[in-house]
């Protein structure tokens, strides 16, 4: 269990701020701003005392008639008053905007974080995490983290001013008054923060429970063929009512004790306020001192006054009401809190293996004034690709161009770390440049599983996969990518023109090199056929083309990206026969310089490989060209007898 499973509040808390960082200057203005209205509603609580001291404390004992009362004074001061109130009210209003801005600011960051983060990770990783819950963490679960930021900043920088210059200005006021309050105090927030404690595990449920939902919506909407035609409507709803009635429970539970926070602590707030009038009146009545600096709002001792008892508990006020406020948002913000801990759950994930990460693949081109091959970041610019890596012989970085020879060499995995089962044992094979590699074998064999390895999806757990003599795991994976094309069965098309995503292997390639490309899949004449041709827009995933037509534009991707690794997993599978032999006889040409391999069911599709590779129960059992394993009269002969009188019959 990774540490972020059990997280107390104020560690999300901490890590909440943490979020923030970027917006240091922004938030130091929030802060001054704070500072700024704390002063001005301080000042406005002495002014309130003064006002009852200076003008109506003399008339209520008899020194002074209200005939004499200075009204002239008196306006000036409760303009004063007002005054106070205005600017507290204005720097109140610049404070929660700032305090907004780096809430929100902070999501983006942590939205594209998490985006990087689902990016750099293995294929494994989203076959244990449903999409749906990926999704309601990126959206819902950031969103509540950029509130509970607005909340907590606004909140707790606040308090954290008011307090300290509240307790302060209470102490100078009543020493007495005020060593009596904090105890008092400390006893209402340690049981405050026992609530919190308690609550934390309720909100995390109602987090998870929301993310079952999200996934349950995803899943359902994505598959409602399969709901349809199978019927599966009554358990789908009976599975719904369950999610939601766990999300009813849950959220019942995490609000009854968000009211009863709400509910104790204004309780215990009054009951510290009313025990402290009540013993500032009994000083009142017996002439006591209480502690404070004489004459701080007028009068000339440091016995309790009416003046001196309305100040020091509208201080009171304001220490209590900003610590309700802190303690209330960091309670109500338990949703955030729940939320950060998903959050710092996915962002911890474990990215795949990299030694060294000094071996990377660049674009090169010919530099004529220097006579040289030079990295290029010029997309513009011709070239191709190069390993840049380290050499320690020459202490210097060197280039070499790919070639795309691809070895295993005892190469062991297995899906489950704690499996004992290997989904591939002991595999080993060799591909040179310019060689056809089928991989055949039963469904389930892992067939698949040595791509998904090859194209770094999954970290082997033993042996050595190596391209051009570089070990796998030592290639920066940012760019190995860009060295291999990848066409697969489920071919997936974006929400954009036909033009558009055909582009996405090679963004500088012209409209006529696309077309060329297109016409060797034979894509280019049922393109012409649609409405507005290459730029026909694609709907939902190619819901507009039938799934043959998506495998087509897929293929033609894969030509214009004229990378050294050809990867084509059932890549034609969807395509009906006469269109599959020309696409391979266009297909033959682009392997020419590349190294190839091909997964197919139909092994009329690879007879004319180099090199054919047959795996069973995850083991590679024999290997070699068609005629030398036909003439083996093994478990590949078996298979092609098989599939060739199924086709006969």
């Amino acid at each position: 269990m990774k540490k972020t499973d059990k997280v107390s509040s104020w560690q999300a808390i901490k890590l909440l701020f943490s979020f923030a960082k970027d917006f240091k200057s922004t938030i130091i203005w929030g802060t001054i701003f704070s500072l700024i209205n704390a002063v001005a509603y301080i000042a406005g609580s002495f002014l309130i005392g003064a006002i009852v001291s200076i003008f109506f404390q003399p008339i209520a004992e008899n020194q002074q008639r209200f005939e004499d009362f200075d009204m002239t004074k008196f306006i000036i001061f409760l303009s004063s008053l007002a005054g106070c109130y205005i600017i507290y009210g204005i720097f109140r209003y610049l404070e929660t905007r700032f305090f907004v801005k780096v809430s929100f600011g902070a999501a983006a960051n942590i939205r594209k974080k998490l985006i990087s983060k689902m990016l750099k990770l293995n294929i494994g990783f989203y076959d244990k995490n449903k999409a749906g819950d990926l999704i309601s963490t990126i959206i819902v679960d950031v969103t509540n983290i950029a509130f509970s930021l607005n909340q907590v900043f606004s909140a707790v920088v606040n308090a954290a001013i008011n307090i300290f210059l509240a307790v302060i200005i209470m102490f100078l006021v009543s020493a007495k008054l005020t060593l009596i309050v904090i105890p008092l105090t400390l006893i209402m927030f340690s049981g405050v923060i026992l609530l919190i404690k308690k609550s934390q595990p309720h909100f995390v449920q109602v987090r998870n429970a929301f993310g079952k939902l999200n996934s349950f919506v995803e899943e359902t909407l994505s598959n409602t063929k399969i709901t349809n035609s199978f019927e599966k409507q009554k358990p789908l709803l009976n599975q719904l009512q369950s999610i939601t009635k766990e999300i009813r429970d849950t959220a019942f539970k995490s609000d009854l004790i968000s009211r009863s926070f709400e509910t104790i602590y204004n309780v215990m707030s009054n009951s510290i306020i009313l025990i402290i009038t009540g013993i500032a009146t009994l000083f009142f009545f017996n002439k006591e001192p209480i502690w404070g600096i004489p004459g701080i709002i007028g009068d000339p001792t440091s016995i309790a006054t009416p003046g001196l008892i309305v100040t020091y508990i509208s201080l009171n006020w304001n220490f209590l009401g900003p610590f309700q406020n802190a303690l209330g948002t960091i309670f109500g913000a338990q949703t955030g809190v729940a939320s950060t801990t998903r959050v710092a759950k996915l962002l911890e994930e474990k990215e795949p293996i990299i030694k060294n990460q000094k071996i990377k693949i660049v674009k090169v081109a010919f530099n004529e004034e220097t006579n040289e091959f030079i990295e290029t970041n010029n997309e513009d610019l011709f070239g191709f690709y190069a390993w840049k890596f380290f050499n320690n012989e020459t202490n210097k970085y060197e280039l070499k161009s790919v070639k795309g020879t691809v070895e295993f060499e005892n190469v062991y995995f297995k899906y489950l770390e704690e499996s004992e089962k290997y989904q591939l044992n002991n595999a080993s094979f060799k591909a040179e440049r310019g060689q056809k590699i089928a991989i055949v074998g039963p469904t389930g064999a892992g067939k698949t599983t040595i791509i998904n390895l090859l194209s770094k999806y999954y970290d082997y757990n033993k042996g050595s996969i190596k391209i051009d003599g570089f070990e796998l795991n030592e290639i920066d994976t940012n760019n190995l990518r860009d060295i291999m094309t990848i066409v697969l069965q489920d071919s997936f098309l974006f929400n954009e023109t036909i033009i558009d995503n055909l582009k996405v292997s090679n963004p500088n390639a012209t409209e006529e090199e696309i077309i060329k490309a297109a016409k060797m899949t034979k894509a280019h004449d049922f393109i012409l056929g649609m409405e507005n041709g290459y730029r026909t827009l694609i709907e939902n995933n190619g819901a507009n083309i039938s799934q043959g037509q998506r495998q087509l534009l897929s293929l033609t991707r894969a030509i214009l990206s004229n990378r050294n690794i050809l990867i084509l997993d059932e890549a034609t599978s969807n395509i009906d026969s006469s269109t599959e032999m020309f696409v391979q006889e266009s297909m033959l040409h682009l392997m020419e310089y590349k190294t190839s391999f091909i997964i197919a069911h139909r092994l009329s599709t690879i007879k004319n490989a180099d090199v054919i590779i047959v795996v069973d129960n995850g083991e590679i059992i024999e290997q070699g060209n068609h005629q030398s394993l036909i003439d083996q009269k093994g478990f590949y002969y078996n298979l092609y007898q098989s599939q060739f009188e199924g086709n006969k019959d």
